[in-house]
């Protein structure tokens, strides 16, 4: 899809960036009395990435991450089994509020969501079962679909992140992303499509799909740092 082409472009680009400058304002952090910069790999239900991180004084910080992964699953709805390839991509950005001057955290933000699950269904015995009536493979040919999420996700959590060693510092944090009711769509594109019988049921196993789903609105974070501090 070209937005998400693009979003994906737009923001790697952007992170990269980032990454670049950070020898230019690690120096200049040797001047700004209070401004630690880190960066380093981070670990998390949203898939692996990196993350660079602005510590401006005791109380306030800023984060900026992106996390990437892919997977397989299969899911049963009702009567049709559903291969499921799902790709988690985000990008995020982050303001974190330490209460207490030390390193446990407050944190707010949103993300750019980019996750998504492409499903297939997979026939049993050469047939499919759709809505309490079964059809020959041939005849339905390949039965495909997709959940989606909003692009704009809110994030909340907590965390906390420390000292290890000599400039490496350890994060975790424990949060939610909101990205909405899952939007799915499911459609078939043999012969029988083109009758109405079926098309009521494709109907109702589309629905079905969707409240297989719409309780996900929110999507657990569980994140791990660890990065260098400059």
């Amino acid at each position: 899809m070209p937005i998400r082409r693009n979003a994906r472009l737009t923001l790697t680009a952007a992170l990269g960036g980032v990454m670049a400058q950070v020898a230019v304002l690690s120096a200049q952090a040797q001047t700004a009395d209070g401004l630690q910069l880190s960066a380093g790999p981070v670990v998390s239900t949203l898939g692996l990435g990196a993350e660079i991180g602005a510590r401006f004084d005791d109380r306030f910080g800023l984060r900026l991450n992106a996390n990437g992964f892919a997977f397989s699953a299969n899911h049963t709805v009702r009567d049709v089994r559903y291969d499921g390839d799902a790709t988690l991509e985000s990008f995020g950005l982050l303001a974190d509020l330490h209460p207490f001057g030390g390193g446990w955290r407050l944190t707010a933000g949103a993300r750019l969501n980019l996750n998504e699950v492409d499903l297939k269904g997979t026939p049993r015995n050469a047939t499919y079962t759709i809505h309490g009536m079964t059809y020959t493979a041939s005849e339905v040919g390949s039965l495909n679909g997709k959940i989606a999420f909003n692009r704009f996700a809110p994030y909340v959590g907590v965390g906390y992140e420390g000292a290890v060693a000599d400039h490496w510092r350890f994060g975790i944090d424990l949060g939610a992303m909101y990205h909405g009711t899952p939007k799915a769509s499911l459609d078939a594109t043999g012969p029988v499509t083109t009758t109405p019988d079926f098309q009521n049921r494709l109907d109702a196993e589309r629905q079905e799909l969707r409240d297989d789903v719409k309780d996900y609105s929110w999507y657990p974070v569980l994140s791990l740092t660890m990065k260098y501090a400059f």
